[in-house]
């Protein structure tokens, strides 16, 4: 394996491709898609993206380039400008994940720092033989996996639809190293297909239910990889069976509690707060409760977190999520129900209000309600906003 990993135009390319992706319908995306890819001649435009000028000015963040770089021009154009302004190895790549309001908050990780991750992962996938990744490329889980494992393993990838089938297990191959999310995995094992032999998953973004691991194993997955960690960190710890706890990384070591201390390749020193309490031994931990982040509502501190406890023990909830609305939909907290049986929204609505009144402050109280068949998630599972 080489120490130095250093990113291609199609690295590039296949990271732009993906975050043009997610901002596309389903219908565009059948329509466009190329395999699990847009067009190396992909220009993007007001005729399918609202707001185009948007979308490059966060491409251009996450590699640290000028966006005025990438306006007007194609997917390999703009690849190749980014990779003659970085050299393929930008010092550092700005990774977005979804805030409290919903909006995209950058993470910014060294380049350095991902590579030195990746080579300690690498050591617990030495002998596979070919990376399939279902994950989005411009997401740190699968830009590590799916853009700098194959690299450091020296393996190809395959980038494979989320779209769960028994023609997708079938696929797989001996020695075939699966990248997928917790809501993926747990559709492929109620499949309940054979999975060839020798084949290993990895898991990570949100737990995944340790029933989902043992249905999957017992129809012949070989390993199960769960990597935990969060985009402001990277990878943390991992497991390889979900009765066990944890181990720490390498670079990672702990202070007892919920702060741990990365020590970089160059000797630095950076300590990182993470959003669970953990359960220590030694180098090996356990996420307990997460630990409440407050919003402010009316200039008050409120916990979305409690919110959403409260309504899930009303008998008429079957699931919600309560978030800070948008700065263009108010300054109060919305929430998604999903109801616990059919039932007329507006009535449902009128019922909630009261059933709380007595147990929210008004701060507390959702200014607006949204009701589903099923939480709001992304493309790779995640509660995201509505």
């Amino acid at each position: 394996m080489s120490a130095t990993l250093t990113l291609t135009t199609q690295d590039i390319g296949e990271m732009i491709s993906s975050a043009l992706l997610a901002e596309m319908d389903y219908s565009r995306k059948l329509e466009l898609c190329q395999g699990q890819s847009l067009a190396d001649g992909f220009i993007p435009g007001d005729g399918i993206f609202q707001n185009p000028e948007a979308i490059l000015e966060r491409i251009a963040t996450q590699f640290g380039v000028d966006p005025a770089q990438l306006y007007g021009n194609s997917i390999a154009r703009m690849a190749e400008r980014v990779f003659k302004q970085t050299n393929g190895r930008p010092h550092s790549l700005t990774f977005f994940t979804s805030g409290s309001t919903g909006t995209p908050v950058p993470a910014k990780s060294d380049f350095a720092d991902l590579e030195q991750e990746i080579h300690s992962l690498a050591k617990l996938f030495a002998d596979r033989k070919q990376i399939v990744s279902f994950v989005p490329r411009h997401h740190i889980y699968g830009f590590l996996f799916s853009i700098l494992l194959p690299k450091a393993l020296d393996i190809p990838v395959e980038y494979w639809p989320p779209l769960p089938g028994a023609e997708q297990i079938k696929k797989m191959r001996s020695g075939d190293l699966i990248i997928a999310f917790p809501l993926l995995w747990n559709k492929l094992q109620k499949l309940d297909c054979r999975f060839p032999e020798n084949v290993f998953g990895v898991t990570s973004t949100g737990p995944c239910p340790a029933q989902t691991i043992t249905g999957l194993q017992a129809q012949g997955l070989a390993r199960m990889t769960e990597v935990y960690g969060s985009s402001e960190t990277g990878g943390v710890g991992y497991r390889h069976d979900p009765a066990q706890m944890y181990s720490l990384l390498d670079h990672w070591e702990n202070t007892g509690d919920s702060t741990i201390v990365r020590t970089s390749m160059d000797g630095t020193r950076r300590s990182h707060k993470l959003q669970d309490n953990l359960q220590w031994q030694g180098k090996r931990f356990s996420p307990l409760k997460r630990t409440d982040k407050a919003v402010q509502v009316g200039g008050i501190n409120v916990y979305p977190a409690r919110v959403e406890k409260i309504f899930r023990e009303l008998p008429k909830v079957k699931e919600c999520s309560v978030r800070l609305m948008r700065p263009e939909e108010g300054e109060r907290l919305k929430i998604f129900i999903v109801p616990a049986s059919e039932t007329e929204n507006a009535a449902l609505e009128k019922e909630l209000r009261n059933l709380v009144i007595d147990k929210l402050s008004r701060f507390e109280m959702p200014g607006k309600y949204d009701f589903g068949p099923a939480l709001p998630v992304s493309d790779m599972g995640k509660l995201c906003d509505w």
